[in-house]
């Protein structure tokens, strides 16, 4: 995210998408899925599924970070979309 735009892009500032009321606000510069001719046609297929998949992990794993390996590192790697860091995490089922 581009500092011009968004001020301090490195926080996490959710209020920059959420409404006093709590609402989502669509903010014109933020376009993952393309614009106009360029819209992705996948896009309400790619929301749902990554949405169906995110809740069935929560629901089913508890995450936690690997104690033994600390991430130092919090700035994103840079490559065709920015990614994380490497870090190590372990995924247990819940009882």
């Amino acid at each position: 995210m581009d500092p011009e735009y968004w001020g301090d892009p490195e926080n996490f500032r959710p209020e920059r998408f959420i409404n006093a009321d709590g609402t989502f606000r669509k903010d014109e510069r933020m376009i993952p899925f393309g614009k106009g001719r360029r819209l992705c046609l996948g896009e309400p297929l790619a929301r749902m599924t990554s949405f169906l998949l995110f809740a069935a992990l929560v629901q089913h794993l508890d995450f936690e970070l690997d104690p033994a390996v600390p991430v130092t590192n919090t700035e994103g790697v840079a490559g065709f979309t920015l990614g994380p860091p490497e870090f190590r995490v372990f995924a247990k089922r819940r009882c």
